[in-house]
């Protein structure tokens, strides 16, 4: 049969239509078809919240170096840690019969957590670490010496970290900057490493580099001690400290600022140049950025190491009155106040020359400045404790708004000012001594309060007090820092107001007198403390009567906290 072209049309429509069918057919099959039970198993949300925490890991590890990524494991880090220290102590029972026992093993045990999480956090927590290791006249000795550790014993980073910071800072590593770069570490602290190092011209240095990822992680560690403190607070109703971190936290931002640093210690240098026995390191600028700081090399030992001092011959005695001298000299004339002199930061050696004592300052990156509208009151109230001017305390106090103004001398002076008053008695109950104890355990809050008060600059030069009382409490307290203190006040107020013959004579007569009073004021406590101990001795006290003093002194050594 023959086929018409008609025939083919014909065909080639048919296939067509067929084709169109068996696809419609093809698609409401797929339609009405139920799912894979595969793909409705499939956990999409998990996978997804995983993918997009991948991504955001990965976006801070490549634009931040990781800094929120290590911020949120830090804080984690701290929860634990706190949360960990407050159940412990929160289980203890005060009642149990080996709870003096039992309490020094939980303060070593929660010393050793803190002291391993700021280690692991670093940056900011090991200074706030040092600052509790420094109240030692407060915090139970298993804290203190252990946190002590952190003065030496800070985290280092890899040869890569370093030479990132001076890439970026300098655009040249440091074995191109020097002649000599040696990148092991001579020193770690909370903010930076010491390298040893060479200039080209010849000079051996110390180049302090700072941590590379410190300033992006600054605010979000401050918020989490902010944090943290807050909530010690809530649980322990007798922790007062949060409010001095509340008040500090700009001043640190000046610390991670090396260029500052720098500038700091070169004002030092010319304010103090008067005091030859005080050695400041000379700064070199072209290498010296806001995370890298050139200074002159500078070989001693570290004033704490009291037995290294005396293997070399050289006097506690002495070095202690220059370095109460020098602050004294910083906080009541020239009023450029270090406010971090922490033991790993000065170090004592001889002079080569005449082998005298010289103490050297390392650290000045932190500062604040005394204007003179609080200099001299403080140098007047200072005085007037000495002199027992109960007026002139008060209005000294007043001009620097200090309402609690008794309180604040003994945070000045470390012992009660005034003591109770009231007929002595012949005999002392168990149950008087205990209320003697409790008057003193009171003054606390007072004291906190009073700090709380007083103008902020203020902060900080009790908390060079409070640095420089623990290093004399290293040496053995030797010499009356409060009284080579009050003398100096004395002596600044003198230049300030000899204007005649006259004016000198008075003077004198009132330094007599000034004199008079210091030497009574020492006698005080030990007379009282004989007084006492002879009641024991004659039956009329308890036993507790030997140590009631020195319990007394030692409640009321509170000058500053971190």
């Amino acid at each position: 049969m023959q086929r018409t072209p008609y025939f083919w049309r014909s065909l080639r429509k048919l296939r067509k239509n067929a084709k169109n069918t068996l696809s419609l057919a093809i698609l409401k099959r797929c339609l009405s078809s139920k799912p894979s039970r595969s793909w409705k198993n499939f956990p999409f949300g998990r996978v997804g919240f995983a993918l997009i925490g991948a991504g955001a890991i990965g976006y801070d590890g490549i634009v931040n170096d990781f800094t929120y990524a290590g911020s949120s494991v830090r804080f984690v880090r701290s929860v634990k840690t706190a949360v960990l220290i407050a159940i412990d102590y929160l289980g203890l029972d005060e009642n149990d019969a080996d709870y003096k026992t039992k309490i020094k093993a939980l303060h070593q045990k929660s010393a050793d957590r803190l002291l391993q999480t700021c280690l692991l956090n670093g940056g900011l927590y090991i200074k706030l670490g040092q600052g509790f290791a420094a109240i030692n006249h407060i915090l139970p000795i298993e804290y203190t010496s252990t946190l002590a550790k952190l003065q030496d014993e800070c985290l280092t980073t890899s040869k890569a970290d370093i030479q990132k910071v001076f890439r970026s800072d300098f655009g040249q590593l440091p074995e191109e900057m020097y002649k000599e770069f040696d990148y092991e570490p001579v020193a770690a602290a909370s903010l930076a490493q010491v390298f040893k190092a060479r200039l080209h011209s010849g000079e051996q240095v110390a180049v302090k580099v700072q941590y590379s990822d410190l300033q992006k992680r600054f605010i979000s560690d401050v918020a989490t001690i902010i944090f943290l403190q807050d909530i010690i607070e809530l649980v322990f109703k007798d922790y007062n400290f949060g409010w001095i971190m509340n008040d500090l936290r700009k001043n640190l931002v000046q610390e991670l600022n090396f260029v500052q640093e720098a500038q700091n210690a070169e004002r030092c240098y010319r304010e103090l140049q008067k005091l030859n026995y005080v050695v400041v390191p000379k700064i070199y600028w072209p290498q010296t950025k806001t995370r890298v700081l050139t200074m002159e090399w500078m070989d001693g030992i570290k004033i704490g190491d009291v037995p290294e001092i005396k293997k070399h011959n050289m006097s506690l005695v002495d070095i202690d009155m220059k370095l109460y001298n020098l602050f004294a000299e910083q906080i009541f004339h020239t009023g450029f106040v270090h406010a971090d002199p922490h033991p790993g930061n000065i170090f004592v050696r001889k002079n080569a020359q005449n082998g005298s004592t010289e103490v050297v300052l390392l650290d000045h990156g932190l500062y604040e400045e005394l204007p003179a509208s609080v200099r001299g009151p403080l140098c007047e109230f200072w005085e007037a404790t000495v002199l027992r001017d109960d007026a002139k305390m008060k209005a000294a106090a007043k001009r620097i708004d200090i309402v609690e103004y008794l309180k604040f001398a003994e945070v000045l002076f470390q012992q009660p000012i005034q003591m109770r008053s009231g007929a002595i008695k012949s005999k002392l109950s168990q149950e008087e001594l205990e209320h003697i104890r409790k008057l003193a355990r009171e003054n606390f809050d007072v004291i906190m309060s009073t700090l709380k008060e007083m103008p902020r600059s203020m902060l900080f030069v009790i908390r060079n007090l409070n640095i420089v009382r623990s290093i004399g409490d290293m040496h053995g307290n030797v010499v009356n820092r409060p009284q080579v203190m009050a003398r100096y006040a004395q002596r600044c107020l003198y230049e300030r107001s000899m204007t005649s013959p006259i004016q000198s004579l008075r003077w004198l007569c009132r330094r007599i007198y000034f004199e008079y009073c210091l030497w009574i004021t020492s006698l005080r406590p030990i007379f009282m403390n004989y007084y006492l101990n002879f009641l024991y001795l004659i039956g009329r006290a308890p036993e507790s009567a030997k140590t009631l003093m020195r319990d007394i002194m030692q409640q009321d050594k509170l000058e500053e906290l971190h």
